[in-house]
């Protein structure tokens, strides 16, 4: 009787408890994800053959620091202009509209030398100065100010730099021959990593339908590789903070 009394209470005893396992522990929670990489570091890969990362940046001091505030007050009157040439995108297509934007009949940006402008030989303008204090009269470096803003803010292109080309020029008079100095401030940027170049250069859209292969290809059509251009140096830099990335001596 004993017997049979200890056997329904373990019977009992397996029904009630079921046959249960030691339960898991709780799984941690999902780990923070890891921050997506930084599209700047890649650009490396993209740096022309025979390039070096200058220790010293000589031209650094004419780089002027963005403001928020001022920054937010072009950006406005970018969208303003969109709205003046019906466009919805922003893109490339949009920035090469603005830069032909009329204003009571003028166009509103104007090629205009340092000296008129700032009594400067060379005065890097920032977006704000140029479009909003000038009312869009500068030179090359004040375009390419505003090219970089709105393609690496407003368009988030995957790839903007600043780049400036230096190169002398044959002129021959009277039988001598003689090299002039010449330098320009272009935009080359790459709409995703896999797309073409592409480059504004004052307002003007180079490789507007297919873009170019190479960077190169860009920095040919202002100094041609022939007997009549020497190519001194091109450098780049990043479109927001004007660090010197790389440069490239002939």
């Amino acid at each position: 009787m004993t017997w049979l009394i200890l056997i329904i209470f373990c019977i009992l005893g397996l029904f009630l408890g079921g046959c249960s396992k030691p339960k898991p522990p709780n799984p941690d929670p999902d780990p923070e994800p890891s921050p997506s990489p930084n599209p700047e570091d890649s650009w490396i890969a993209y740096y022309p053959i025979g390039y070096t990362i200058p220790i010293v940046d000589w031209d650094k001091s004419k780089w002027q620091e963005r403001d928020d505030h001022e920054q937010e007050q072009v950006d406005n009157i970018m969208l303003h202009f969109m709205n003046e040439n019906d466009r919805t995108d922003i893109d490339d297509l949009t920035l090469s509209l603005i830069l032909f934007t009329k204003v009571a009949g003028e166009y509103y940006f104007r090629w205009t030398s340092d000296m008129q402008t700032w009594n400067y030989e060379d005065y890097w303008a920032t977006p704000y100065q140029f479009v909003i204090t000038k009312e869009g009269k500068g030179d090359c470096d004040d375009f390419c100010g505003l090219h970089c803003d709105y393609l690496y803010e407003l368009c988030q292109y995957y790839l903007v730099w600043w780049c400036e080309v230096y190169w002398q020029r044959k002129i021959t008079a009277n039988g001598v021959d003689s090299w002039k100095s010449l330098g320009h401030a272009i935009t080359c940027y790459k709409r995703s990593s896999e797309s073409n170049w592409r480059c504004f250069s004052n307002q003007s859209l180079l490789g507007r339908a297919n873009g170019f292969e190479t960077i190169e290809e860009i920095i040919r059509k202002f100094c041609p590789n022939d007997d009549d251009h020497r190519l001194i140096k091109v450098a780049a830099r990043h479109p927001m903070t004007g660090k010197l990335l790389w440069e490239r001596k002939g």
